[in-house]
C-alpha cells in the first residue's frame, strides 16, 4: 500500500512532518493566539489611557508644561475649599488660530484641579443659540474670543467682607462681581514688528494671564498694598516703567497697588495687607517714623523695601529702623573685574530660605549699581525680641564691594536681598500673625532693560510671603516666543529640493528594496 493511500483511509490522523499541509493547523492556531492577545493588549491600553491621563514634552525648555506656581494654585487651598467647581467657559472660534493651543491647556487646568475646574468650549459664531444663552448669564456680547471664569462661592461659604448676611438680590450681584472674571485672548498674544514694519504674532503669555485671572476670581476682592509715592522714586512714563511693572506684577496676584503719602497721614489704613517703600529719596520724619513703626507693630504687617543704591547715604531713620532688625545697608558698592576695568553687572544666587520659594539656588544676574547688606543672622539680641533676619540673595565669590570712601574692598559674604520676620514662626498658633519684612538693595531690576525672569519669579513669591500665602508660590511660565529663521535663497531652495525630491525618493527606494527582498 502506497503512502497516498494510507493517508486516504486515515484521514484523522496527523499529517507526517515535511509534507506542504503539515504546519498549516498549528499556524491557524499560532494566528488565533496571537490576534487573541494582540485585542487584549489593545483593550488594555485603551482601557489605560482613558484612566490615567498622561503627557509628555518633549521641548528643551519644557516650555508646554504648566508652571509650578499654576500648579500651586490649582493644589491650593482655594480649590480644595469650594463647594462647587470653577466653571470656565472658552468662547473661542474654533477656526481661530489659537483654538487648539488653548484647548489644550484648558483641558490640562481641568485634569491638573482634579474636579475643582469644568471647562466648556464653544464656537459663538456656529452655536449661536448656545452663545446667546451664555450672553444673557453673564451680561455680556461676544464681539472677539475670550474666555469666562466664574468661580462665584456659595453664598454660605462667601467671604464676609464681600457680602453681608442673608441671601439677597444685592449680595447675589456683589458676589458675581468680585468672583467672575474675563480675559481676552487678544490679551494672551505677544506682538512685534518685522522688517517691514507689520504687525505679527511674535509669543504667547496664556498662561500667566489665565493663572492670573483665575487667581482673581477665586479671591475675589484684591488686597490692598499701599505704596508710599513721596517718599519712593519711581518712574512711569517710560514704557513698561518700574510702576508699571510693579502695579502689574501685583495685579496678577490679585493685590492692588495704592500708592499714599505718608506725610500728615495719621496711621496706615487698617485694611493695608503691606506697605512698599521703593528706592526712597527722602528720610522719614519723626511724626511719619511713628506711623511706619506703629503699622510695624500690628499683627500679619508686610514691608517691601526696595534701596536706592545710588545715593551715598541711606536716609539715617530708615538705616537705623533697618539695623534694628538686623538688615544694615553698607556704603559699598558691589562690582567684578579687576584694575580700572569695573563692571557693575553682579552674578548672584538665590539662597534657599522661605521668602524665595522654588527658586532656592537658582543664578540670576543684577545689572546698574548695587549694594551690600550686613545681616545679622542668629543675632543672641534679635533671638530674643524674635526677630529673623534671613539672606535671599548672595552674590558669587568673585564680587567686591567697594567702599564708597576709596577705603580697601570689604570682606564677604555679600547680600543683594534680605528677609526679616517678627514673631514666633515657629509655633502654629502663632505663625499667622508674624510681621514679614523684604529687603532689596538693587533697584534696577525694576527696569525692562535690566529685568530676567528671576527678578518676576522673586517679586512674586517674595510678594505671596508677605502676605501669607505660601502655598500659591511657584516659579511662573516661561513667556512663548516664536523666532523666524533667515536663511540665504541658496540654503531655501535646497530645503525645497530635499523636501520635494530627497526624502520621497528615498522612501520611494527604501520601498523598492524591501518589495525586492520579499520578492525574492
Amino acid at each position: 500500500m502506497s503512502r497516498k493511500e494510507k493517508v486516504e483511509k486515515n484521514p484523522g490522523a496527523q499529517a507526517p512532518e515535511g509534507t506542504p499541509g503539515a504546519p498549516r493547523a498549528s499556524i491557524r492556531i499560532l494566528t488565533s493566539v496571537q490576534v487573541f492577545f494582540a485585542l487584549i493588549l489593545l483593550l488594555s491600553l485603551n482601557y489605560l489611557s482613558g484612566s490615567y491621563h498622561k503627557t509628555w514634552d518633549l521641548s528643551q525648555e519644557r516650555s508646554f508644561t504648566l508652571s509650578s506656581q499654576t500648579r500651586q494654585l490649582l493644589a491650593s487651598n482655594l480649590f480644595r475649599s469650594r463647594e462647587v467647581p470653577v466653571r470656565v467657559i472658552a468662547a473661542v472660534r474654533k477656526n481661530s488660530p489659537h483654538f487648539r493651543r488653548l484647548r489644550a491647556m484648558l483641558e490640562e487646568y481641568e485634569r491638573l484641579a482634579g474636579g475643582g475646574i469644568t471647562v466648556s468650549f464653544i464656537d459663538y459664531v456656529r452655536e449661536t443659540d448656545a452663545a446667546l444663552e451664555i450672553a444673557d448669564e453673564y451680561d455680556t456680547s461676544f464681539i472677539e474670543d475670550v474666555i469666562i471664569i466664574n468661580a462665584v462661592p456659595e453664598l454660605s461659604s462667601a467671604p464676609t467682607d464681600e457680602v453681608e448676611s442673608g441671601t439677597t438680590p444685592e449680595n447675589t450681584a456683589a458676589l458675581r462681581r468680585a468672583h467672575i472674571r474675563y480675559v481676552a485672548v487678544e490679551d494672551m498674544l505677544l506682538y512685534g514688528s518685522d522688517l517691514r514694519q507689520n504687525r505679527r504674532v511674535i509669543g504667547y503669555q496664556d498662561e500667566d494671564q489665565i493663572t492670573s485671572t483665575i487667581r482673581r476670581a477665586l479671591e475675589g476682592t484684591p488686597r490692598k498694598f499701599y505704596f508710599l509715592a513721596d517718599k519712593s522714586k519711581v518712574s512711569s512714563a517710560d514704557r513698561d516703567a518700574p510702576w508699571d511693572f510693579l502695579s502689574r506684577t501685583f495685579d496678577s496676584l490679585n493685590i492692588q497697588l495704592i500708592p499714599i503719602n505718608i506725610a500728615g497721614l495719621a496711621g496706615i489704613p487698617a485694611d493695608a495687607a503691606g506697605v512698599a517703600l521703593i528706592a526712597p529719596r527722602f528720610d522719614l520724619s519723626p511724626q511719619e517714623e511713628e506711623v511706619l513703626r506703629e503699622y510695624w507693630s500690628r499683627p500679619r504687617a508686610a514691608l517691601f523695601v526696595v534701596l536706592n543704591p545710588t545715593l551715598r547715604k541711606q536716609p539715617p531713620t530708615l538705616r537705623k529702623f533697618l539695623r534694628e532688625h538686623g538688615v544694615t545697608p553698607r556704603e559699598a558698592r558691589l562690582s567684578t573685574g579687576a584694575g580700572n576695568q569695573q563692571a557693575f553687572t553682579v552674578a548672584a544666587t538665590f539662597t534657599n530660605a522661605t521668602a524665595v520659594g522654588d527658586l532656592g539656588n537658582a543664578s540670576t544676574l543684577f545689572e546698574g549699581p548695587s549694594s551690600t547688606l550686613e545681616i545679622r543672622e542668629s543675632a543672641p539680641d534679635l533671638e530674643v525680641a524674635q526677630i529673623a533676619p534671613l539672606a535671599l540673595i548672595t552674590a558669587r565669590a568673585n564680587v567686591q564691594a567697594q567702599p564708597l570712601d576709596g577705603s580697601a574692598p570689604l570682606p564677604g559674604p555679600h547680600h543683594l536681598a534680605a528677609s526679616v520676620s517678627r514673631g514666633n514662626e515657629r509655633n502654629d498658633s502663632t505663625a499667622g500673625t508674624t510681621s514679614r519684612m523684604i529687603v532689596v538693595s538693587n533697584s534696577s531690576f525694576l527696569e525692562s532693560r535690566s529685568r530676567y525672569k528671576e527678578h518676576i519669579d522673586f517679586l512674586r513669591n517674595g510678594s505671596n510671603w508677605l502676605i501669607g500665602r505660601e502655598d500659591l508660590m511657584g516659579l511662573g511660565p516661561k513667556p512663548i516666543q516664536y523666532y523666524k529663521l533667515l536663511l540665504a535663497p541658496s540654503k531655501v531652495s535646497f530645503a525645497n529640493k530635499l523636501n520635494l525630491f530627497f526624502v520621497p525618493g528615498a522612501c520611494l527606494l527604501a520601498s523598492l528594496f524591501v518589495w525586492n527582498a520579499r520578492r525574492a
